[in-house]
């Protein structure tokens, strides 16, 4: 009968299982956790399993629960049921988003309580946003609650970097389940972040007679009400007597314990995930609980499909190596009986410029049927990317859609000092740019101009009123640049904004004192000035801006018409392209500085989710794969990501790898079993060299090697001359 079942589906659909899934599809009493490797068939052999115990186990199809990730994950996995099935059976299995089932209970519980209750999540239209409320009641959403809390709070205006990064906060402590003195462990660098989230959750609990509900509430009051409603818990784990689900990895720590109640007490689960694969950490994700599953499920049984369908040799090879180097996995080898294809190429430019420039030149050249993707560790990448494809009229499809990066109060700011050159009598302006010139203009002094009739300059009329003598030198200073920019390029504008007129000098002053993330600011300036590059006025780069907000926004109509796919590495995941290109790949980007700073504090999770998130970007690509990074951003000069230094050890034969060799210039009591090795390095290895002593490893890509010493300070050096006069050795 087995047999009959994979002789027939092989027959009626094409579709040949090998001896892993085939196992795995006949495992179907007691828990079975599935590691699926990339492109090893995982969504078939899951709708496969599904018509074994539809067809040969004969199980109702009202007794199988699917538990997806996504609504997008659900209704692939159905419309792949539907095409394997249709015709063979007419029963139709509950394929369900665990937010989906997790609401459904929470509306059960709650009419059987006789619990009135409100959603307050959702979209808010930028218009409704920027206009916030005019009455005493804020309006029931999310954000308009969250950002009343933070001004009553804070006594400040939030930001909009500020909401993501609370929501983001909240959503994380409570898909972690913490609570009480866990709350501070947690990273936030929005003020009083935990003061401000148990004041939300007063608020939405004690409102009139409604229960206020956001989309992370749907699991926590979900697990809560089945722990306390024996009756709704025991009708669910009757109702499903199969339990599966799919991209596991990616479950928080309280969709683990839904799933764990609803699979007893027979426990015939089966979890299909890849722990190489977990990357949303940020959002909640545990791996540990896949590491654990034998633990959590005594008598489990582990089975890895390691063979991947999707890539040619060199790219499995080159991925399956370069994951290894996380240490907190299951243990696999992924592999392929895929043809050989291209190497995987490594591209190192000399400037930020020319990435951009050889990535839209070798577009242009891809072939109409071939499908490409750019990928990205953050979506500041997009808008340089999309504004340079545009004007080499190559068309893209762009799956992560930011249209917050045009609303930042960045771009405001450098919009509002054009603005003011234009019309230097405009108060409205200049009270919003005051602060972040070096005018040392007041609150007081704005104050005073918005009772003066203004006919002439602004900086004219201060210059008649009483001033501080370091005002009477910064006022003309200002009102000169001020003149001066207005006849400038934009692009030389807005370098002048930043060091003359002191603008980056305000923005680092912001970030120490809110601890704002300066990385990602000083990002969106240098990106606006790279779209001002080449345009002739200021009034060209605010109908740039323009242009691209459309380009950016209307872009996702192009996705069955372009070939070419913008997308971040997280939004990735699940996909695959016959080409792909992974750009931005420098240290403090992949990874990013964050990931790195814990890393060198011993803190390894971060770093450890930083190579799977890379892992997946190399696993999208089918037979091409190149690997962009460059020396110089502007005038800084930046490193090669520490992954694409791992990576060249993996495809670079040995042989082409400078050995290290002891010189008469290294110290008399370095042995060769010390020296320091090619494969040694990491960021965060303690060494000493041979003249400044001991150190640690602080950044690593490329031809250079930064080490903090304990004595000598931080320096920069050649890795090359390092290694091969045997000048640096392991502590």
């Amino acid at each position: 009968m087995t047999k009959d079942f994979f002789e027939f589906m092989e027959e009626s659909t094409g579709v040949r299982l090998n001896d892993v899934q085939r196992e795995a599809v006949l495992h179907t009493d007691g828990p079975l956790l599935l590691l699926a490797s990339p492109g090893s068939g995982k969504t078939t052999t899951l709708n496969m399993k599904i018509g074994y115990l539809l067809l040969e186990k004969k199980v109702r199809a009202d007794r199988i629960m699917a538990i997806t990730f996504s609504k997008a994950s659900a209704r692939d996995m159905s419309e792949r049921f539907d095409r394997f099935f249709s015709g063979l059976t007419n029963e139709k299995v509950h394929f369900s988003t665990i937010h989906s089932f997790a609401f459904q209970v929470v509306r059960e519980y709650l009419r059987k309580k006789n619990q009135d209750f409100q959603l307050i999540e959702g979209q808010v239209p930028q218009d409704e946003w920027k206009k916030g409320w005019d009455g005493p009641e804020v309006p029931l959403h999310k954000k308009f609650i969250l950002k009343k809390i933070y001004e009553d709070t804070n006594g400040t205006q939030m930001t909009d970097d500020e909401m993501d990064e609370l929501m983001t906060y909240i959503s994380f402590v409570k898909n972690r389940m913490a609570s009480g003195k866990e709350l501070d462990k947690i990273t936030c660098t929005v003020k009083n972040a935990v003061s401000i989230y148990q004041a939300y959750e007063r608020f939405k609990k004690n409102h009139s007679a409604q229960l206020l509900l956001d989309f992370d509430d749907m699991l926590t009051y979900c697990y809560q009400y089945l722990l306390d409603d024996a009756v709704i818990l025991s009708k669910y784990q009757k109702k499903f007597e199969y339990l599966l689900t799919d991209e596991s990895q990616d479950n928080s720590v309280v969709q683990h314990e839904i799933v764990k109640l609803l699979s007893q007490p027979q426990n015939n689960l089966c979890v299909v995930a890849d722990d190489d694969q977990s990357i949303f950490m940020w959002r909640g994700s545990d791996v540990t609980k896949l590491l654990q599953f034998e633990k959590e499920y005594p008598g489990a049984t582990v089975m890895t499909m390691s063979q991947n369908y999707r890539s040619s040799q060199e790219i499995v090879q080159a991925s399956n190596q370069f994951i290894k180097r996380n240490q907190n996995r299951y243990p696999k080898e992924m592999f392929t009986s895929n043809s050989s294809d291209q190497p995987v190429a490594i591209k190192t430019m000399h400037h930020y410029e020319d990435q951009l420039k050889y990535v839209t030149e070798e577009i242009k050249k891809s072939g109409v049927s071939e499908e490409v993707a750019v990928l990205y560790r953050n979506n500041a990448s997009a808008v340089p990317l999309a504004d340079k494809l545009d004007k080499a009229g190559v068309h893209f499809y762009m799956k992560d859609i930011d249209p917050k990066f045009f609303k930042h109060w960045i771009v405001e700011d450098m919009l509002n000092f054009m603005r003011f050159t234009y019309n230097d009598r405009r108060v409205d302006i200049l009270e919003r740019i005051h602060m972040k010139f070096n005018a040392y203009i007041s609150k007081r002094q704005i104050a005073y101009l918005k009772k003066m009739p203004i006919e002439t300059s602004i900086f004219d009329t201060l210059l008649d009123s009483e001033l501080p003598s370091y005002q009477k030198k910064a006022i003309p200073k200002a009102q000169k640049l001020f003149q001066s920019i207005n006849q400038m390029p934009p692009d030389q504008a807005i370098r002048t904004i930043r060091e003359k007129l002191g603008y980056d000098h305000a923005i680092k002053k912001m970030c120490e004192k809110f601890g704002f993330n300066s990385e990602h600011l000083f990002g969106i300036i240098d990106t606006l000035e790279k779209i001002a590059e080449g345009l002739g006025t200021l009034k060209d780069f605010a109908n740039r801006l323009k242009e691209l907000e459309h380009l950016v926004q209307t872009s996702k109509f192009n996705k069955n018409k372009s070939n070419l796919t913008l997308t971040t590495f997280h939004s990735a995941k699940g996909l695959e392209y016959d080409k792909v290109y992974m750009i931005d790949l420098i240290n403090g980007v992949v990874p990013s500085q964050n990931d790195m700073e814990r890393y060198r504090n011993k803190e390894y999770g971060p770093m450890e989710e930083a190579v799977r998130l890379f892992y997946v970007g190399m696993t999208r690509a089918r037979t091409n794969l190149e690997l962009l990074t460059y020396h110089y951003k502007g005038s800084e000069r930046v490193t090669e990501s520490i992954f694409v230094t791992n990576v060249k050890k993996i495809v670079q034969p040995a042989s082409e790898i400078p050995s290290s060799k002891k010189s008469k210039y290294a110290a008399s009591d370095l042995s060769d079993e010390s020296l320091l090795q090619h494969d040694d390095i990491d960021i965060g290895l303690e060494v000493i060299h041979s003249k400044f002593g001991p150190g640690v490893i602080k950044e690593y890509g490329g031809d250079q090697i930064g080490i903090q010493f304990e004595e000598g300070g931080y320096k920069e050096m050649l890795l090359e001359v390092c290694l091969s006069n045997g000048l640096l050795k392991k502590l």
